[in-house]
């Protein structure tokens, strides 16, 4: 590389993020030179910055072999200069770098010897020097690199040291809790992938959630790593400008059916992301497309806003979390650094990019889980754990950014979709794009969600009741004349007062936007002007006009230009005929009997709809939802033309009608499932059902009471939403012992407001009704109560323009049903309504919705008593329309109300020579059986990979635990519980053959634990032993409680894992019960309290989800004892803790840390104690 390379690599440095305390960098005077200056970090320098120059003598060395002579201005610090100056000191680090490496090492060295603000100097410490030596030694290591980052060794040596950087890197990720595999090359040297994967069950993602993403629990969200030329280092991957990172790292986010795709799938993504780089958007399927049944791989519903967001950011938020800042903080000063320009001052990070970001604790562990926290060494983490732990971040919290700027939203919104922020530059990118979702899938998949949706948006913006609007978009509407539009009907156009941040005025004008009058030939479908009149032609092919005729009584029609080669005669497609803006409402769909040639006149679409004021925004939307066609023209439309999109109807669809269709659809941000639809039942064929197009739903999901209302599932709220809402019913239901935790109540709103509510959810920050009982969500107990509530008033119901026109179930009001924490004397008020503050106590489960179909394709299911019925609270339960009895809603639809899942029938051998003592679920003769359905698969390694992670004979770890050696006669034995029930016995039988499986397919000091399972009897109690701890490192030394255990001839640390009834629902107790450890006021740690109980929220209520696997639970407490404060060994090692004084710890922990302990605690810690 010569002159244009390190010109380049300039260009490159300055574009980008620069290390913090530099700016202003540029090629200087000669060849050779770089330029920047250097303003300090975290404080400023006192008198300006200081400019520093490096210049390379020889450019054609560069990159692989150049040397920088460095020097600075006058004005430097003398212990700056000094820096600088000595040859082998700083030049020796910098020497063989590329231009934005060799900034930032100069950073951290300037910034070390920084003068403060009282102009002394910071002087090293001991360490620092000693870790400063370190690193030299390190640099003279890495002069043996090639410009790669490859080793020029390449003898058994050279190769070993690679092989066992791998290892720990991609052990680090399976101790995480992931599971990981290779594709490829790497152990040679050679190109390869790396495939991290986890199934989207353990991410703590609601069903509704998961509805509205289009994923399945069974799935698995993958990350494909792509190494083009070997292994890279997360330390290699930062020091790599954009340039030098292309060619040699690709990332892609995929869902898969398996834990781990194939190399061909893979190799198709990576060649699919090529290709997208060289065309902006393509029509066809996506790689791995849904569609595509021959693939177990897709993309997710962010797969395009993610790749591009780990493309353009992920290394250089890295490199800033390694200066210490915290995941938020990293991005935000990202965000910060970018918004300056190269040419401008950079923003110096303040404390607050430091801060620890706080994280909701209704997050599971491996979601919140940070590697740069618990690394044992920061210098040397692993880049696909970070990958992957970053995907996670905006994966599952998607819906607290932006899907195009990546911003945090700083809204009290909260949504179960992702949209974007309030920036219309982003509007336009998710819409343009292909960001948002597929309108097409959802016109064919949920017709009537899509009916409902415009039919809200056209029934507010007939009210003036809408807020947000589409700007940003370049949507161009007919001229609106509001003086003129009557969106009520004929009798209210002159009496509707506008709201007050509604501006009215009329927007449109002859002259600023010119008619034209021609004569309209309909038979013909022409348009013919007058001789002269215009001299030119004043539209071009493919643009809508709006005709109107005085011969065409009351409508308007709506057309594209199809052709204009025989000025002064056009030709246009067929009209779409809506009713005129002043005329009385009419559903009319075709002209008016007229002359077969008509004097007409028409205006151009070409009024810039962002330019309208609020009231012309909404008579505009109105307008344009007029043209649109019913769902199920659309629908049949899609399925006639394969990969059809609605954009390429161009007769019949305006490009800003799809425009607003798409934002209606996309914006929406709560997730609605049909839970009627006209497709057969059971049994019957489809020549006896409807001859149109079948439209599924959920037929057993329906509720028993509310005959002639069309039923939704219904849910609102951020992807935990549901867990905080189950988190907050089981500590009610403790603390109030309640046989019923939840009931049901009815949320009626007027027809207008619907838009909004599934936009931003139920909350009190609007009054609409008054509140006569103070601030909250008010609910009835009766649906007749609520209905009196959903009156659409002056501007909606049936007969009114208020009604989309083209609507096929003609909407008149909607309702939801409402699941509540069942405590009313804790409501805001209780009594004639359920008022209730708690927003956390509130989950939408139903939308009731009364329609009047215009065609008998559409049909509402019919009133039968669910097979499966949820119990309720019989003070409490709901009234529906049609049923004085009460409400019956089907137990499948309530999550709060779930058992455990039965399992299959199928039976299976016990995994265990000896069959386990049961009690309350069956009897040794009688042993339960449990299907094989488990979670092993997602987790465990597969055979070809695990050369990946087992060590080679040259670096194989030993391990001085021997398995079996544990006397059981010695430990304390918990009784067989009277509290057992099946479905708690099953699940525990499933998950210790599971470990078996682990246990027996992986290396012990690998593992780092072992059951006995010959040796348990008892399913609630297991003995786990804890081992290998010399595998840990920290900075290059041995665990501290390692050496501990080795001076006392300690091999394992014994704990005691106990289980109640509600198991997976509630966590396991986890306590030890040999050796004695340290307390934590005297020196000690690891998570281990006084008496041996393990500290950890991930073992409480608070932290605990059902989704959690004990593999997972197992890894967790292994790191916890290996993390800082470090566990050491107490002076009475070699004796056991007692049941009761573990218990005792476990509950003061708890009562510290505000954690709520599980139901059922002491009744199973206690058991067999002296207690």
């Amino acid at each position: 590389m010569t002159r244009s390379q390190f010109l380049d690599d300039i260009s490159t440095a300055r574009a980008g993020p620069l290390p913090l305390g530099v700016i202003d960098v540029k090629a200087g005077d000669d060849d050779g030179e770089v330029k920047f200056a250097f303003v300090g970090h975290p404080a400023p320098f006192k008198n300006g910055s200081v400019t520093v120059t490096a210049s390379i003598q020889d450019l054609g060395t560069y990159p692989k072999s150049h040397e920088y002579f460095i020097f600075c201005g006058d004005n430097a610090p003398r212990d700056m200069s000094d820096t600088l100056a000595p040859v082998g000191g700083i030049n020796k680090k910098i020497n063989k770098k590329p231009v934005l490496e060799m900034l930032y090492i100069m950073s951290a060295a300037l910034r070390r010897v920084q003068p403060d603000r009282d102009g002394d100097v910071q002087m090293l410490s001991e360490e620092d020097e000693d870790e400063a030596e370190h690193d030299e030694e390190d640099d003279d290591a890495e002069e043996e690199e090639d410009d790669d980052g490859n080793e020029d060794d390449d003898s058994g040596h050279g190769l070993l040291v690679a092989h066992t950087r791998i290892r720990s890197d991609l052990r680090s990720v399976k101790s995480a809790g992931f599971r990981v595999g290779q594709l490829g090359h790497l152990l040679t040297a050679g190109s390869g992938y790396v495939v991290v994967s986890i199934r989207i069950a353990k991410l703590g993602i609601s069903e509704e959630a998961m509805q509205a993403w289009q994923v399945q629990s069974t799935e698995y969200l993958t990350l494909l790593i792509q190494y083009r030329n070997g292994y890279k280092t997360n330390e290699q991957i930062s020091s790599m400008d954009s340039a030098r990172l292309l060619p040699n790292v690709g990332i892609r986010i995929v869902i898969g059916k398996l834990p781990k795709p194939t190399l061909q799938e893979v190799i198709d993504v990576f060649t699919s992301a090529r290709n997208e780089k060289h065309h902006s958007r393509t029509d066809g399927p996506a790689v791995g497309d849904a569609n595509n049944e021959a693939s177990s791989i897709r993309g997710s519903f962010i797969s395009k806003p993610l790749d591009a967001l780990l493309d353009d950011r992920l290394v250089s938020i890295l490199r800033f979390r390694s200066l210490g800042m915290s995941r938020r903080g990293a991005e935000e000063h990202f965000l910060a650094c970018r918004s300056t320009g190269p040419a401008e001052n950079p923003v110096i990070a303040d404390a607050r990019v430091f801060e620890k970001e706080v994280v909701s604790a209704a997050l599971p562990h491996i979601v919140r889980a940070d590697h740069y926290e618990t690394a044992p060494d920061q210098s040397k983490v692993s880049f696909p754990l970070l990958a992957m732990q970053f995907v996670l971040r905006h994966f599952v919290r998607c819906t607290e950014f932006c899907m195009v700027c990546h911003r945090k939203l700083e809204s009290d919104v909260e949504a179960i979709k992702p949209y974007v922020c309030d920036n219309p530059l982003c509007l336009y990118q998710y819409m343009t794009l292909g960001f948002g979702p597929s309108i097409e899938h959802e016109v064919i998949a949920q017709p009537y969600v899509v009916d409902l949706l415009v039919s809200f948006c056209y029934n507010s913006a007939a009210g003036l009741k809408l807020h947000d609007f589409p700007d940003g978009l370049s949507l161009v509407v007919p001229p609106i004349r509001s003086s003129k539009y009557n969106p009520a009907g004929s009798n209210a156009a002159t009496a509707r007062k506008a709201p007050k941040h509604a501006r009215t005025a009329d927007v449109g004008t002859r002259d600023k936007f010119p008619t034209f009058d021609v004569k309209y030939l309909q038979g013909k479908g022409e348009l013919i002007f007058a001789k002269g009149d215009p001299e030119e032609c004043p539209v071009r092919c493919g643009q809508w006009i709006v005709l109107t005729s005085s011969a065409i009584t009351a409508q308007d029609l709506h057309c594209r230009v199809a052709g204009t080669t025989f000025f002064p005669t056009i030709s246009i497609d067929n009209p779409v005929v809506v009713p005129q803006q002043a005329a009385p409402y009419s559903l009319a769909s075709t002209p008016a009997a007229s002359p077969d040639v008509v004097d007409a006149s028409f205006q151009m679409y070409s009024q810039d709809f962002d330019k309208l004021s609020t009231e012309a925004k909404c008579l505009a939307i109105g307008r344009l939802l007029d043209t649109l066609p019913t769902v199920n023209e659309m629908r049949h439309y899609l399925e006639k033309r394969h990969s059809a999109s609605l954009q390429g109807w161009t007769e019949r669809i305006s490009p800003s009608a799809v425009s607003l269709l798409r934002w209606i659809i996309a914006s929406n941000r709560a997730c609605i499932m049909q839970v009627d639809g006209n497709a057969p039942p059971e049994g019957e064929s489809a020549a006896t059902a409807s001859q149109a197009p079948s439209v599924f739903g959920k037929t057993h999901e329906r509720c028993h009471g509310m005959k002639g209302y069309m039923q939704f599932r219904f849910a609102m709220g951020a992807p935990d939403k549901e867990q905080r809402f189950i988190t907050e019913v089981r500590k009610t239901t403790t603390r109030l012992s309640l046989i019923h935790p939840t009931i049901f109540a009815w949320h009626g709103s007027s027809l207008a407001n619907w838009h909004m509510i599934i936009r931003e959810g139920l909350h009190y920050n609007n009054v609409a009704n008054g509140r006569a009982y103070g601030d909250g969500v008010y609910h009835a107990r009766d649906a007749t109560t609520s209905t009196g509530y959903c009156k659409p008033g002056k501007h909606g119901g049936a007969g009114v323009r208020g009604v989309w026109p083209s609507s096929i179930l003609n909407i008149s009001s909607a309702l939801a049903l409402n699941e509540i924490v069942n405590a009313p004397k804790e409501f805001q008020a209780n009594t004639p309504y359920y008022v209730v503050k708690q927003l956390d106590w509130i989950q939408t489960r139903y939308l009731f919705v009364q329609v009047n179909p215009k065609t008998d394709d559409v049909m509402i299911g019919p009133e039968v008593v669910p097979r499966h019925v949820h119990p309720q609270d019989p003070a409490h339960t709901p009234r529906g329309i049609s049923a004085t009895d009460g409400l019956i809603i089907p137990a499948s639809a309530i999550k709060s109300g779930k058992r455990a899942a039965t399992p299959s029938p199928h039976i299976d051998p016990l995994p265990f020579k000896k069959k386990l003592k049961l009690s309350g679920g069956g009897a040794a003769s009688d042993p339960v059986v449990i299907a094989d359905e488990d979670d092993n698969g997602s987790i465990a390694t597969d055979d070809e990979d695990r050369d990946l992670l087992v060590d080679e004979p040259g670096e194989l770890p030993q391990t001085d635990f021997v398995p079996g050696s544990l006397k059981f006669d010695t430990l304390p034995i918990m009784p067989l519980p009277t509290y057992a029930t099946s479905a708690a016995t099953k699940r525990l039988m499933q998950d210790l053959r599971s470990l078996q499986k682990l246990q027996d397919s992986t290396p012990l000091a690998e593992l780092g634990w072992y059951i006995d399972t010959e040796k348990i009897e008892n399913a609630y109690q297991w003995i786990v032993e804890l081992h290998s701890f010399h595998t840990f490192e920290y900075q290059g030394k041995k665990l501290p409680l390692s050496e501990d255990m080795k001076k006392k001839g300690i091999t394992s640390v014994v704990l005691e894992v106990r289980f109640n009834k509600d198991y997976p629902f509630s966590p396991p107790y986890v306590r030890v019960i040999r050796p004695q450890f340290l307390s934590f006021a005297a020196g000690g740690g690891g998570h281990i309290v006084i008496g041996g109980a393990i500290c950890m929220e991930l073992l409480t209520n608070t932290g605990w989800l059902s989704t959690s696997s004990m593999e997972a639970v197992l890894m967790q407490i292994r790191l916890a004892i290996a993390s800082e404060p470090y566990a050491r060994l107490g002076p009475h090692a070699n004796r056991d803790y007692g049941a009761a004084e573990g218990a005792e710890g476990y509950l003061r922990a708890c009562r510290t840390h505000g954690w709520q302990v599980p139901p059922g605690f002491r009744e199973m810690a206690y058991s067999g104690s002296s207690h």
